[in-house]
């Protein structure tokens, strides 16, 4: 599958999804959907890691067609509400600038995103991010 999503330690205070080329915006709002299920259901605040290491290519290749801009604004309508940090590993310049056009879109939605290249580096900065209590 383009797109796992898993539990990232056993207090299942983190989720981890790993995303792999080729994907399709289907497969992102499905598992987008899964993330604001459980995270909507939660009592406590719950984080993100995703992998993007193994390389992300846009579905329909450009970064500026409509069909890109108006999947941008529903992922940012779907993050509505939400409050956990989310740390994107292995980032590329696009994904980089797709959060920037994002901020420019809507500053509190994106603003809560970090970008980091290891995995390692990632769970290091979720244990900072997330409440004490939280964290193994």
């Amino acid at each position: 599958m383009p797109i796992e999503l898993y539990w990232d330690n056993d207090e299942q205070t983190v989720m981890l999804c790993e995303i792999r080329d080729p994907w399709t915006w289907d497969d992102l709002f499905a598992t987008l959907e899964k993330m604001k299920k459980v995270t909507d259901r939660a009592s406590y605040t719950i984080g993100a890691i995703l992998d993007v290491t193994g390389g992300v290519k846009l579905p329909g290749g450009s970064l500026f067609s409509p069909a890109t801009r108006d999947n941008a604004l529903k992922m940012i309508k779907m993050g509505e509400g939400g409050s956990g940090p989310v740390v994107v590993v292995g980032a590329s310049p696009m994904i980089k600038a797709i959060h920037t056009a994002a901020l420019t879109l809507d500053r509190h939605a994106a603003s809560h995103f970090r970008f980091v290249k290891t995995m390692d580096e990632a769970r290091n900065l979720m244990a900072q991010m997330l409440p004490s209590h939280q964290t193994a």
